[in-house]
């Protein structure tokens, strides 16, 4: 992680993920001590404050060139206490909707574009390709250009409203940003920093900016320091996590071995072995109440479909999934949804209402990976088409194969088998 490229600049302001509901009022700051760098404050207040400093002190320089005003601080720090609030209640929302947000920064967005191409320097000055008698061309005109005044800041609540100053709403829409930035660091390192030191470094970078001689509770050498360590515990946490994924892979490779049996030219096993494990999400009570694995399915003819609940292919896949379990469904074919290991419960449910699947449709998640890992290659959907016996054929191009699948339930659930040859990978596949 780069502590120095933590800090937002304008370049952000056309992409948001910001909540939205109008509401009015702000959220006022919950009554404690006020925060303050002391010999008691612990590394998280401290590297809080660091953040807030290094936001602060970009934003409050750049942003006043590049907009043409300054930025009111007081609906900024506003906006921060909303949308970390927002962050963990869900019934809190802050004071702008999206459209409007989105509307203020393509405003802005013009207003940026418009004064950098004030500063542009001429053909004849480019062509003498003097770059320091350009760049103090450039520097020359962007100080000459005129910078508005904020409010000045007096602590007090901000409400946002539709006749606000678009000043207002700016500097609001910054603070939403700032703070979502300030959460996403939070849950890098797993942990929730406290959102009145990221203020206080805020404050204090801006009376920095505005007055020079202004001193910072934490001096420079010692926001360095802070942010190196920060820097040292993330990258000990990456390796912690390649670590324990890597153990994972390894304990689900030695879980499997015995799962996968005699296997087909391309290295896939001859058939789907039943034992492998799954938990239940929706099953017919006809083939079983409750279940660990897949061997209350054993026996039956299968129509399988391999998922991810955010794949846009496997939404666009599922309903003619779901058309051909009703189609076949009276001649005895059973259809097996299997969620890949990477979901969630919600998100699975969701993708199955979204769907539209009804009881047509078993589902089932591959929480072990012992599905994925042995009958899949990483991509999704994939389909098969299961023998009672446990033979199978995988199709891994749905939408260019499902008259071929169509064919094949056809001929299955009529007592014809499904057949499948794959070839062995070539030697450069291999490499």
């Amino acid at each position: 992680m780069d502590m120095k490229k933590i800090a937002l600049g304008s370049a952000a302001l056309a992409a948001f993920g910001l909540m939205g509901c109008d509401q009015m009022g702000g959220d006022k700051a919950e009554s404690k001590a006020p925060a303050a760098i002391t010999a008691n404050s612990t590394d998280d207040q401290k590297f809080a404050y660091m953040l807030g400093a290094q936001f602060g002190g970009q934003n409050f320089t750049i942003i006043p060139r590049q907009m043409g005003e300054e930025i009111y601080e007081d609906a900024l720090l506003q906006a921060i206490r909303d949308n970390v609030k927002a962050s963990k209640d869900t019934n809190f929302k802050v004071q702008m909707t999206t459209d409007s947000l989105q509307a203020l920064s393509k405003r802005y967005t013009a207003i940026a574009r418009k004064r950098y191409e004030e500063t542009r320097p001429d053909s004849a000055l480019v062509a003498e390709g003097n770059n320091e008698k350009i760049k103090a061309y450039v520097d020359s005109v962007a100080k000459a250009q005129p910078v508005t005044k904020a409010p000045v800041s007096t602590g007090a609540a901000v409400t946002v409203a539709g006749d606000s100053p678009d000043n207002t709403k700016f500097s609001y829409l910054l603070g939403l940003q700032f703070a979502n930035q300030f959460v996403n660091i939070g849950s890098q390192f797993q942990t929730e920093f406290d959102v009145d030191y990221f203020i206080l470094g805020i404050k204090e970078s801006a009376a920095k900016v505005a007055d020079s001689t202004y001193t910072l509770q934490l001096p420079q050498d010692s926001l360095n320091a802070v942010g190196q360590r920060y820097q040292q515990k993330m990258q000990d946490m990456r390796a912690a996590a390649i670590k324990k994924q890597q153990e994972e892979e390894a304990k689900l490779k030695e879980e499997i071995a015995p799962l996968r049996g005699d296997t087909l030219a391309n290295g896939m096993p001859q058939k789907l072995n039943f034992k492998v494990k799954a938990t239940k999400i929706f099953v017919d009570k006809t083939i079983a109440t409750d279940l660990e694995n897949l061997e209350a399915f054993a026996g039956k003819p299968l129509f399988i479909m391999y998922f991810s609940a955010t794949c846009g292919h496997c939404a666009h896949a599922a309903p003619e999934v779901l058309a051909m379990a009703k189609e076949f469904a009276p001649k005895g074919l059973v259809t097996l949804a299997v969620a890949s290991g990477g979901n969630q419960k919600v998100g699975i449910r969701k993708f199955m209402d979204n769907a539209k699947w009804d009881e047509s449709i078993n589902v089932v998640w591959d929480e072990s990976r012992q599905f994925g890992e042995l009958y899949s290659d990483g991509y999704v959907p994939k389909v098969y088409v299961v023998n009672p016996d446990g033979t199978y054929k995988m199709y891994a191009a749905f939408e260019s194969q499902k008259d071929e699948m169509k064919q094949d339930l056809a001929g299955l659930v009529s007592g014809k088998n499904v057949e499948w040859n794959p070839e062995a990978p070539k030697a450069e596949e291999k490499k």
